[in-house]
């Protein structure tokens, strides 16, 4: 799991999830699909580097999305980071309540474009980088805006806060160079079966189809000279070792939809 130097001041702000992707080592995920406290609680103690929360394909609350964000933050004494997927890529409001509920980072959906990406990180930065708000109700004067000498929650929340892009179309694999030189973007994540949709290929998670093996290895070239980690998700043994050589050095490993559908 994530270690004490990578915890943020308090359980308020937001762990230092860049931290964790910059260590040269290879990161664990698990993740939360199913809205509930009582499975985040499980969730956070599973010992993960982080926790991909899925707000795109599971119809959160903003309540209870920002409770369980805060759930796996506490009951994991701030060695998980909890990790959204927004609903969309101009879901604005979601990633100021999830930020403000000291998420580490935010996985955007079906990015393609580099005037997206801009607006996705001016979302997601404080001031003179973005413009993302000042939440009153999580820096609490003297209480939960600790923060070490010579930095601000503001400073520190943009040194913390990963921004990863999900690239899920042919659009998006054109222009994955362009977007990939801007600044801020932490990793970024192939949508594997929206991309193999969208190019007409039969639905899974991988291929060797000539088309989709190009978007991969364009990828993982793009990830090594930019040296921004590939994100991605694999299921089985032979998955995460495939992922790994491709050059993935953040893989979520566990779907806790598939836990317990493969467990019973």
């Amino acid at each position: 799991a994530a270690q004490a130097q990578y915890r943020a001041p308090t359980l308020q702000q937001s762990g230092n999830l860049q931290a964790i992707f910059k260590s040269g080592k290879i990161v664990i995920g698990t993740s939360l699909s199913y809205p509930s406290k009582h499975v985040a609680k499980t969730v956070a103690v599973t010992g993960a580097d982080w926790c991909w929360i899925d707000a795109e394909h599971v119809a959160w609350s903003p309540a209870l999305l920002v409770e369980c964000i805060q759930v796996i933050i506490h009951e994991s004494a701030g060695k998980m980071v909890p990790v959204v997927r927004v609903p969309s890529k101009t879901s604005f409001d979601y990633m100021a309540w999830c930020l403000d509920a000291g998420a580490g980072g935010i996985i955007v959906p079906h990015l393609e474009t580099v005037e997206e990406m801009k607006e996705v990180i001016a979302a997601c930065r404080f001031p003179p980088i973005g413009h993302r708000s000042f939440p009153p109700f999580t820096f609490i004067p003297g209480v939960t805006d600790t923060t070490p000498e010579g930095e601000s929650v503001f400073s520190l929340a943009n040194k913390h806060v990963a921004v990863i892009p999900q690239i899920e179309s042919r659009v998006g694999i054109q222009n994955l160079e362009a977007i990939m030189k801007m600044d801020e973007i932490s990793a970024f994540m192939i949508g594997a079966g929206d991309l193999r949709m969208d190019m007409g290929l039969p639905l899974g998670l991988d291929g060797d189809e000539p088309e989709f093996a190009a978007a991969m290895a364009k990828a993982t070239k793009v990830s090594k000279e930019r040296d921004i980690p590939l994100l991605g998700a694999a299921i089985g043994p032979e998955m995460i070792r495939k992922r790994i050589d491709q050059g993935f050095r953040i893989v979520v490993v566990c779907i806790d939809l598939h836990t317990l559908a493969f467990g019973m």
